[in-house]
């Protein structure tokens, strides 16, 4: 990370399959390992080989009617989580001088996109709606969430307030399933059951085969680590170091032929480095578990070649929790820093059976959490691996001491 004052994370706010909350509830639904995810009731599947999905609940509690009526899904759920952490972190909407705003989304709006082309479909130029063109743009929920108030947004995040552009930044990613792109992924065989196992997200898993699909927003609030302390703030954890960089990610559902090159383990190593870690302080590694055998297969490559010579930490991933979704490198993020930072556990890989590596997956006994402190492993590595093998490094460290979560 650039050279500035500490990042420290004092605030998180979550809308996914696992509940609607902030801090408490992403540590309590990630701690109990159970998947929120199911099938699918928004829409329907018949038909189709997929019919699973990450669903999130209903929103209408959490949204004052003129907002429940005028906005897209898809910045509701902005809105309802960027709220749910400045409440995490103590600060009132519109309270704070400098306040950024960093959103990543895999698809944007895409239903306001799709009713916009459907209404010129039907009746010609007549039925445009001015009302719909302006969510059908990628800073849409941006920009509804800063009217009202996947690890890149939260690295960036980092970085506006360590060089001090921002005194605080909001950081984080949305998705909704749209019953279109769904049907476009599964009959482009990128979901589960695409080699023919019973339909799950499982990674790192040899029945691994395809994800899940999922929707939600998860945001964190990044502040310089001198304003929070002099406000009293909460710190769930420090932002130690980040990198990002394009690794040899193979295609989805292809074996890779050979290990990573010398700019694989370089995104996770340059990370380290700037935090000043070893891989021997890192008590567990957050990955992106996609489902997919090649690509989770790559990113185990990723942290075993990262690791050298030093023990692998257990491995987490929430992908089968909640399915894939832009808001899954927050929510990652949150959970680093509640469940294995603050409650000393590392989540459960569910459906976990046979392995792929067991030395890299510790499973049954790792991943069944673990308490109580262990001497000098007070680090975190949350890694995500995006299309066309961008990859992103965050390296999470325990909060300063008399100002823990």
């Amino acid at each position: 990370m650039t050279a500035g004052p500490s990042v420290v994370l004092t605030g998180i706010g979550s809308v996914s399959a696992l509940g609607i909350g902030g801090a408490q509830v992403v540590a309590a639904g990630v701690a109990r390992g159970l998947p929120g995810v199911a099938p699918l009731r928004a829409f329907p599947t018949d038909g189709l080989r997929s019919r699973l999905g990450g669903e999130v609940g209903d929103l209408s509690g959490h949204l004052d009617p003129d907002e429940a009526r005028r906005l897209p899904r898809a910045s509701q759920l902005v809105l309802v989580a960027v709220r749910l952490a400045l409440l995490d972190a103590g600060l009132e909407p519109g309270g704070v001088t400098g306040l950024g705003l960093v959103v990543g989304s895999h698809w944007g709006d895409l239903r306001s996109s799709e009713a916009f082309a459907r209404g010129y479909l039907a009746r010609g130029p007549l039925g445009l709606s001015p009302l719909v063109f302006p969510s059908t743009v990628m800073n849409a929920m941006g920009a509804h969430a800063a009217i009202a108030v996947g690890e890149a947004a939260v690295a960036r995040g980092a970085a506006f307030v360590a060089t001090e552009r921002a005194a605080a930044v909001l950081a984080g990613g949305v998705d909704e399933l749209s019953p279109t792109l769904f049907r476009e992924l599964v009959r482009l065989g990128v979901t589960s059951p695409a080699l023919g196992f019973v339909e799950g997200c499982r990674p790192f898993d040899r029945r691994a085969d395809g994800t899940v699909l999922g929707e939600g927003a998860t945001f964190v609030l990044l502040e310089a680590e001198p304003a929070a302390r002099a406000r009293g703030a909460r710190i769930y954890a420090r932002l130690e170091g980040s990198s990002a960089g394009v690794v040899p990610r193979p295609a989805r559902g292809r074996t890779p032929r050979r290990r990573p090159g010398p700019a694989g383990p370089g995104v996770i190593g340059a990370a380290l480095a700037r935090a000043g870690r070893r891989p021997g302080d890192l008590r567990a590694a957050y990955l992106t578990g996609l489902g997919d055998p090649a690509v989770d297969r790559c990113e185990l490559d990723l942290l075993a070649v990262a690791c050298g010579d030093e023990p692998v930490p257990p491995v987490a991933a929430l992908t089968p929790l909640v399915g894939d979704h832009a808001g899954l490198g927050a929510l990652r993020v949150a959970a680093a820093a509640t469940v294995t930072l603050g409650r000393g556990q590392v989540p459960t890989l569910p459906d976990l059976k046979d392995p792929v590596r067991p030395e890299l997956v510790p499973g049954r006994s790792a991943a069944q959490g673990m308490s109580g402190p262990e001497e000098g492993r007070t680090a975190v590595l949350v890694h995500g691996l995006g299309p066309r093998g961008v990859a992103v490094a965050l390296v999470l460290g325990q909060a300063p001491a008399g100002q823990t979560a």
